[in-house]
């Protein structure tokens, strides 16, 4: 039984909730679930540091999870690695992630001022394992098929090829693509009102830290896609 989580930002509170839901479901139909989290776990909501001990710690009995990058673990890296070369990341919810790591605004101000030698203070806070967590991270998860990303492929790449630039940031050019990609594309990244199903691709980001709605997407392979939510959303 596979499940696949979309953009979760944060929301510590609404992943809970999802997978307390999941877990049920998995239960109910009997089967153990494997979840594939398609990246964006950190920044813009409050708990960053708190979702990424969820995923380095254990997972729920009988659960097979895996992870993949997002555009916001590659650049929370890369703010880690060198401070002064990925400032801009602090503007694209990385002090909220600062903050979840207890972070106080004197040391952000700090950060800004001189980021060449922030290295130790962010040290002192992002524990190792967070780190190499997210050193080790993939950008794409390949089933007969299937094919699990944070935002897309770029059309008419063969899939081998494909960039990990365009794996965890492309938008338009595969979204308004209607070529056939050879597999079913599910993604995030882009956000959607309500789960979008087309022909050659899933969208399952539906903006859970502004809206409160954390999609999951089940996979059976005999029944159709069936998706859970929390908050605003609904179970199908």
């Amino acid at each position: 039984m596979l499940y696949v989580v979309g953009d979760i930002h944060g929301r510590l509170d609404l992943l809970q909730d999802l997978e307390s839901q999941i877990d049920a479901d998995a239960r109910r139909l009997g089967l153990p679930p494997t979840v594939v989290y398609l990246g964006d776990l950190v920044d813009r909501g409050p708990a960053s540091a708190q979702l990424l001990d969820r995923a380095t710690g254990p997972g729920p009995a009988g659960w097979i999870r895996h992870f993949l990058a997002g555009n916001h673990e590659l650049m929370m890296l890369g703010f880690l690695q060198n401070p002064k070369a990925n400032l801009a990341w602090l503007d694209f919810g990385g002090i909220e992630a600062l903050y979840s790591y207890g972070f106080q605004p004197s040391e952000l101000e700090q950060i800004r001022r001189q980021p060449a030698k922030s290295v130790n203070l962010l040290r002192s806070y992002v524990p190792e394992d967070h780190v190499a967590f997210l050193e080790t991270l993939a950008t794409g998860l390949l089933y007969p098929g299937l094919l699990l990303v944070h935002a897309g492929i770029r059309p008419g790449v063969p899939l081998e090829e494909q960039s990990d630039l365009d794996l965890t940031r492309i938008k338009a050019e595969f979204l308004d693509s209607t070529a056939d990609h050879g597999v079913l594309v599910v993604h995030g990244h882009s956000i959607v009102k309500t789960p979008e199903i087309r022909p050659n691709r899933i969208a399952i980001d539906t903006g859970a830290y502004a809206t409160g709605v954390l999609t999951a997407l089940r996979l059976t392979g005999t029944s159709p896609p069936a998706f859970l939510q929390t908050g605003a959303g609904r179970n199908e």
